[in-house]
């Protein structure tokens, strides 16, 4: 794998021709390049790719090998771009820093290192999006627009991405940051013919005006033979040697890791309770409630005003003694990230405290659609957002709560901002995840009593939260996302932090209908509903069974008393109730336990149709996306901390189905009833 250095070195008379036409150093079959994007405020930028750099050289001392990129047009002759490989097994680890910049524009961001590798056309691209656990993605390759990115995302999961070809060989890029700079991840068609991708990182960043400067981690370039799961282990390693990480696993559970159920419901008291009451009979095990719109205004409207209760602050107190009474662990919805532009309250400080952009402007998000009031994103350096929110939180933590939700924080802290009012460096850097870890830190400390959770899972605030939402992952085709053979979400998460945070939540919904509250215009409400559970009536069951044989603990959206007590729900209740008592007699396996590689399960495959609507979906409106190819029987392998080892199978179908599994762990075959869970021992490690 070394040869190709020593080569360019003693062929320099080469070297220049071969540099004009590539200017990208070759790593075995893959080449690395970057783009660095040049700019300022309200001018339009320019991009500097390595092939336009005048001069191109590489050096070898040993096992270290530096590229150097010299002089541009619009930078300098002086300009100079250097990249630094040095061996490391059967990869490289590498390094950036770029020097000599001439002109007025600066450095907005660096793309590096943009990895292209050839693959076969079933290739696929692992990544993590800002919402989910992972994703796979395996486009048409020739059918895609050369050069346009497939995706761009937040890499808050997880920080690598990977190129996955089964069928030849897989490659791995990862960016080893330890101070959690503003970054996306982005995947693209690397060539015109189809036969290659690139997949890279673009940092942002600081906007100080240096002439110089580095990539501010550094990170591992390796190929590999395996999936998504191979590119996990390859991760995890030195993931779990991050003091977030150890944090995070040597705190206390308390009583999170004894629910075996979530109810994620919103509305009313006399709604939102008697059905997890009802469960938590049914079911016998410890069982919890997130509640959603207890709050004055409607939903995404009037933020950070949430306080008193819709239905008064004493009606709420008794409501939640009730539940805490029964023995059902109550959480409640706040949003944490947010503060709602058209509220009257923003003039007390909104414009002081929001993210604004690279024109020094700010905008804020309309997401509902019937106010069309903006939600506006709050930097880290938000002193009077944080302060009402602390407030919020602490009088939910005198009410009797177990636990506060803040929404969007895991998920949405992201970017830059360049709001004159604020201390920070403009542009990139860290300082908006860092003050919402401290803002995080102060409502811990004001409320040691309670539990905090968010929105999605993220390794920036893993140990400042004890649990995670996870939506996008266990839901991913009523999210929109894709479906088979095109997209599949993938537990990546799971496989490389397993209990580390509790997590919970899918957006399934059992009789089809998204939650409506009652303080939106009645005139906007569906006027006529369908059977969609007849119409859709195996996406339920996929979606609940998906989150649960990942680890997750087992969660529904909009549980109502009808689903309880129409016969028509009948089969999926019993399903809900069985699998709530299979997770909490198995927890610790499904809790405590490490995900082990899944090995190959031989099922049947099968179709399922999913209908995507979500709460904002305008009268009537919906679509629907057919899934081919699932397996009929899912299922992942765990690790107890005693050592013992078990694959965990769940049937989703509505029939009997047989499965074979082959894994490094040994081998399992059987037969599964309609809808049901089985726990296979297996003799551990081949």
């Amino acid at each position: 794998m070394r040869s190709w250095f020593f080569a360019i070195v003693i062929a320099g008379s080469v070297l220049s021709a071969v540099a004009r036409d590539l200017q990208r150093v070759p790593l075995g079959d893959a080449e690395v390049g970057f783009t660095i994007h040049l700019g300022v405020p309200k001018i339009a930028g320019i991009d500097v790719i390595a092939k336009e750099m005048e001069q191109f050289f590489v050096t070898t001392n040993g096992d270290t090998h530096v590229a150097m990129w010299k002089g541009h047009p619009a930078c300098g002759a002086g300009f100079t771009v250097t990249a630094t490989f040095t061996k490391q097994g059967e990869g490289w680890t590498y390094s950036f820093a770029y020097a000599g910049l001439e002109g007025v524009l600066e450095v907005e961001s660096v793309a590096f290192p943009e990895l292209t590798v050839p693959h076969t056309p079933q290739a696929g691209v692992l990544y993590a999006r800002a919402h989910g656990m992972g994703l796979v993605r395996r486009p048409d390759w020739k059918k895609l627009p050369f050069g346009e990115p497939i995706d761009e995302a937040n890499p808050k999961a997880f920080k690598f991405a990977a190129v996955l070809d089964e069928a030849a060989t897989s490659w791995y890029l990862d960016a080893r940051d330890t101070q959690r700079w503003s970054k996306t991840v982005f995947a693209k068609k690397g060539d015109w013919e189809g036969t290659k991708a690139t997949i890279g990182f673009q940092w942002l960043a600081p906007a100080d005006g240096a002439r110089a400067g580095r990539l501010p981690w550094e990170g591992l370039i390796t190929s590999f033979k395996g999936s998504w799961y191979e590119a996990a282990m390859i991760y995890r390693p030195w993931a779990r040697s991050q003091p977030g990480y150890k944090a995070a696993a040597a705190r206390r559970r308390g009583k999170l890791r004894d629910i075996a159920f979530w109810a994620w419901n919103r509305g009313k008291s006399d709604r939102v309770i008697p059905p997890i009451e009802r469960f938590a009979k049914d079911s016998g095990v410890p069982v919890a409630l997130d509640w959603y719109w207890w709050h004055r205004p409607s939903y995404d409207t009037g933020y950070p005003n949430f306080w008193p209760p819709r239905e008064g602050e004493e009606s709420f107190r008794r409501a939640v003694a009730r539940l805490r009474k029964g023995g059902i662990y109550v959480m409640t919805y706040l949003n944490g990230l947010s503060w709602d532009q058209d509220d009257p309250s923003w003039a007390e400080g909104g414009e002081a405290s929001v993210i604004m952009n690279h024109d020094v402007e700010y905008a804020g998000i309309p997401f509902n659609v019937y106010t069309k009031h903006r939600l506006a994103r709050m930097c880290g350096e938000a002193p009077l957002f944080q302060r009402r929110m602390e407030e919020q939180v602490s009088k939910l933590a005198a009410a009797g709560l177990d636990g506060v939700y803040l929404d969007q924080i895991s998920c949405g802290t992201r970017g830059g901002c360049w709001n004159p009012a604020h201390s920070h460096v403009k542009g990139g850097g860290h300082y908006i995840v860092d003050g919402y870890r401290d803002y995080v830190g102060r409502v811990r400390a004001a409320n040691p009593d309670i539990d905090l959770s968010s929105e999605e899972c993220s390794e920036d605030f893993m140990d400042v939260f004890d649990s995670f939402i996870s939506l996008f992952g266990p839901t991913y085709e009523r999210c929109g996302v894709g479906a088979l053979p095109e997209c599949e979400a993938v537990p990546v998460w799971n496989a490389i932090y397993h209990g580390a945070v509790t997590c919970f939540g899918t957006y399934s919904l059992l009789g089809g209908i998204p939650p409506w509250d009652d303080l939106w215009p009645s005139a906007e409400r569906w006027k006529e509903e369908r059977d969609w559970h007849a119409l859709f009536p195996d996406q339920f069951a996929i979606e609940f069974a998906r989150g649960t044989v990942w680890g997750n603990q087992p969660s529904v959206h909009n549980l109502l008393m009808e689903h309880a007590t129409d016969a028509k729900y009948e089969r999926e209740w019993r399903f809900m109730v069985e699998t709530a008592r299979f997770y909490h007699a198995n927890r610790d396996f499904l809790y405590d336990g490490e995900m082990l590689a899944p090995g190959t399960l031989d099922c049947q495959r099968e179709d399922a149709d999913f209908m995507i609507r979500g709460i904002y979906s305008k009268n009537g409106s919906y679509r629907a996306v057919h899934e081919r190819g699932l397996p009929s029987v899912f299922h992942n392998v765990w690790r107890a901390p005693d050592g013992r080892v078990a694959a965990i199978l769940v049937n989703w179908t509505r029939g009997s189905r047989r499965y074979r599994l082959d894994c490094p762990a040994g081998a399992a075959e059987g037969e599964l009833p309609a809808r049901s869970w089985r726990l296979e021992r297996l003799e551990g490690a081949r």
